[in-house]
């Protein structure tokens, strides 16, 4: 009788292991796209597992890309990126970003150019060959306004 416990209790153990893994399994890694130019890059920041995992992919872009609203910082999704480079060619377009794209530029200067529901945001910035810049981009309500900080 004890025999025949210990194999149902082994076999519950061993089906609460298999969910667990499978849990573990279905957790999909990000994968970079590439944009019409060829220019890798990754949207994504909708719920606490796929932002930490943009997270562990942000040192492999040369930018990253945050956008939010108001004072609270509030971030936004459905974002209109275009980014031009020095001879004002678009580089890289991305209609209806997440809130944190991330973008692997070659070394230059660019300027971004943001809409969230069309409202619109400029920021210029030169990356270099070690880059990992960080921009915040925020929509305030009376100003528009954006910060930028190099990691």
């Amino acid at each position: 009788m004890t025999h025949i416990i210990h194999t149902k209790l082994n076999l519950i153990l061993v089906l609460i292991l298999a969910l667990f893994l499978a849990q573990i399994a279905y957790a999909k890694p990000l994968i970079a796209l590439k944009s019409h130019a060829g220019i890798a890059y990754l949207s994504g920041g909708i719920g606490e597992e796929e932002v930490q995992a943009m997270r562990a992919q942000a040192k492999k872009f040369t930018l990253n890309l945050l956008f939010s609203e108001g004072t609270s910082g509030r971030w936004v999704t459905n974002v209109n990126v275009n980014i031009y480079n020095e001879q004002d060619e678009r580089v890289f377009r991305i209609v209806g970003s997440k809130p944190m794209l991330y973008v692997n530029l070659p070394a230059g200067t660019y300027l971004i150019l943001a809409n969230n529901n069309g409202q619109k945001l400029r920021h210029k910035l030169t990356i270099d060959d070690s880059s990992n810049k960080k921009v915040i981009l925020n929509w305030k309500e009376t100003v528009e306004e954006d910060l930028s900080t190099d990691e």
